[in-house]
């Protein structure tokens, strides 16, 4: 990849790629068709598909009561790619709409995207004390199974992004053979959660004036908008200490940790880290990850895993820094063109 002249570091593509989010453009002027879907623990996720959801085989749980009248006439072989996107990211994403349009236009025939907005976000409200974080995949694995058996015609995708990569990462570890996905993408996965906060904490100019800063106030907007459903457990938290944190690590500790279950933020980010199933995952698994990623080291990748995993692929680029890969004199996103070459070949 041979980044756009004037983005030539990680830092610049990761900003420019902050700086393009609710841009609109010929790749990325969409409207998605919204579907709600209440989890097993009664919790609310939305699913925004482009260009539109297929009809149904049959009915499910889905809290959209119409859907259940929709016949499988156009529904059969229809490929479906579901996208996950990172912390405190949605479907409204540059690059996720991008993305979106891109394979409805270019990949598989008749491919459907539809992507997976984590609780809470996305206009879609916090039902429950459970959401998003490093480790939490029991929504992936919901959404995997309403997908295979709603459309057992169809074969499933899914790309992930950043913490999203990561639960995806760890999803498809853990399911290994019983994974119902055909394939799978991966965009700047973590991998080692420790690393990745050891990584942002450190006291440069970067991270404490963009990094930290933008991470801590988007937290804690979520924790103020949804203090009443984060203390309706049986556990309460200090909200005023979370809205006074200075880093994202301080609300790791005093909120997604506990509420995640775990005794301390070492067991917390330990069992988040998804490098340690990249060995057991059978799915095929196409990885991109950059050199100059302000966030992930190069050394919290598992080199050695991929290379001994036939089933997965590890590409690494020089130059894209978190989440940008803007490449050309006009800044297009360079992983497009391969996630469309991957897809098409599998699904």
């Amino acid at each position: 990849m041979v980044p756009t002249p004037f983005l030539v570091d990680g830092k610049t593509q990761t900003v420019y790629s902050v700086l393009q989010a609710r841009k609109r453009d010929k790749h990325t002027d969409i409207k998605y068709d919204r579907q709600t879907m209440i989890m097993s623990d009664k919790g609310l996720v939305s699913l925004d598909w482009y260009p539109q959801r297929p009809p149904l085989l049959k009915s499910t749980q889905s809290s959209d009561s119409s859907i259940g009248s929709r016949t499988n006439a156009e529904s059969k072989g229809v490929p479906i790619v579901i996208v996950i996107p990172g912390s405190m990211g949605s479907s409204s994403e540059y690059y996720i709409r991008h993305l979106a349009k891109t394979l409805s236009t270019c990949g598989p025939p008749d491919c459907r995207v539809v992507v997976l907005n984590h609780r809470g976000y996305a206009r879609t409200p916090l039902l429950t004390t459970r959401f998003q974080s490093f480790a939490f995949t029991d929504d992936i694995h919901e959404v995997v199974q309403y997908l295979s058996e709603s459309f057992p015609d169809s074969s499933l995708g899914a790309v992930g992004f950043s913490m999203g990569a990561n639960m995806l990462t760890k999803y498809l570890g853990d399911q290994g053979e019983e994974c119902k996905l055909s394939a799978a993408v991966t965009i700047c996965c973590p991998y080692n959660v420790a690393k990745l906060y050891e990584t942002i904490l450190k006291p440069t100019l970067f991270n404490n004036r963009v990094l930290q800063p933008n991470m801590t106030e988007s937290a804690q907007k979520f924790i103020r908008r949804n203090k009443d459903i984060i203390q309706s457990g049986s556990r309460q938290y200090d909200i005023d200490a979370l809205l006074k944190a200075k880093n994202v690590r301080q609300i790791d500790e005093l909120l997604i940790a506990p509420i995640s279950g775990y005794s301390s933020l070492e067991a917390y980010y330990a069992e988040s880290s998804s490098g340690p199933v990249v060995s057991q995952i059978v799915t095929p698994l196409l990885a991109i990850n950059s050199k100059d990623d302000p966030m992930v080291p190069i050394d919290a990748i598992p080199i050695d895993s991929f290379r001994s995993n036939p089933n997965t692929a590890l590409v690494l680029t020089g130059r894209g820094g978190h989440l940008g890969f803007f490449s050309g004199i006009v800044p297009k996103i360079w992983y497009m063109d391969p996630l469309v070459q991957f897809f098409s070949a599998l699904l």
